[in-house]
């Protein structure tokens, strides 16, 4: 007898609300969003939950190296062991050659504010680096971040606005052109920008998709796919810049009261005319001048950017 629940997906930190389906022995068998709640969404994470949660290769509990590196021979140990074996290394490391001689590689993980708080010093951005690392006495963070949250979410956002993008927002009901560029909001965990995309392309806004992949974005209804080479998205970036400044389809009043170096911006993208741009991107110069002014004309264009 099969029997459903409303939850919250705990795949990933968004805890979207779910059905979900379980077998009478009460294991998962699938889930499916639920209709009566406004986060009622699943990713394909959530999707595809219950074979992640009984996959014979998930990880129940700590092991132990026990044979030669790379032979993959392992042994079980409790928590108190492994916590007491890392914690007596870090410590002799310390001891040994300072504090900076240790290193920490996060990814994105489940992102457990409630981990990450332990010892988070105050005014820095939320971070398992910062809350183990920093109080241990060593900087040293690596990570994906560098190609993915603390690129575009951090360091861009701040170089160029003053803040960070979990304080800010992107006026997708309002825009009248959407640029959804290195993104795919299908797969996004949670998919929150997805549905807002729809529903803006549904009342006649604009979308234009910048990826090197044809992804579901591409596929909507009046979507423009521009595949660029991979890599290559700055060079488009300053095509863009370069069509904007040489017909003059800027913010006059905008540059000379919130922007500084502005003239030698303009010398440095005089080097990416959109023949150049071709070369190094594969995006076509009169697609580079078509979408340049496309936005510069928009009533409100609107950008959606993950990784």
């Amino acid at each position: 007898m099969h029997k459903e629940k409303r939850a919250l997906c705990g795949i990933c930190p968004a805890g979207c609300w779910v059905i979900a389906s379980l077998d009478k022995n009460d294991r998962l068998e699938s889930v499916r969003p639920d209709a009566a709640s406004e986060l009622g969404i699943t990713c394909k994470l959530g999707e595809n939950s219950a074979s992640i949660v009984y996959s014979k290769d998930r990880l129940l509990y700590p092991l132990q190296r026990s044979g030669p590196k790379g032979s993959f021979d392992f042994k079980r140990i409790s928590w108190d062991e492994a916590y007491e074996s890392i914690t007596q290394k870090l410590n002799n490391i310390k001891s040994e050659f300072g504090p900076e001689a240790a290193a920490i590689y996060t990814g994105r993980g489940s992102f457990e504010l409630s981990l990450c708080d332990v010892y988070h010093p105050k005014g820095v951005a939320v971070s398992s680096a910062s809350s183990v690392l920093f109080p241990f006495g060593s900087p040293n963070t690596l990570g994906v971040g560098s190609l993915c949250y603390v690129s575009f979410a951090m360091i861009a956002p701040h170089a160029t606005m003053g803040g960070m993008l979990i304080n800010m927002f992107s006026d997708i009901e309002n825009a009248e052109l959407i640029v959804v560029w290195g993104a795919n909001p299908a797969t996004d965990s949670p998919p929150l920008d997805l549905g807002r995309i729809e529903k803006a392309v549904e009342r006649g806004a604009g979308l234009v998709v910048i990826d090197p992949r044809r992804t579901a974005m591409a596929g909507l209804p009046g979507a423009e796919w521009v595949p660029v080479r991979p890599g290559t998205d700055g060079a488009l970036a300053l095509g863009l810049c370069n069509v904007l400044i040489s017909e003059e389809l800027y913010d006059d009043s905008f540059v000379r009261d919130w922007t500084r170096g502005f003239d030698e911006f303009d010398q440095y993208v005089q080097h990416f005319r959109p023949e150049v741009v071709e070369g190094i991107t594969g995006v076509p110069a009169q697609t580079v001048r078509a979408l340049a002014r496309r936005i510069a004309g928009a009533r409100g264009a609107g950008d959606v950017q993950r990784s």
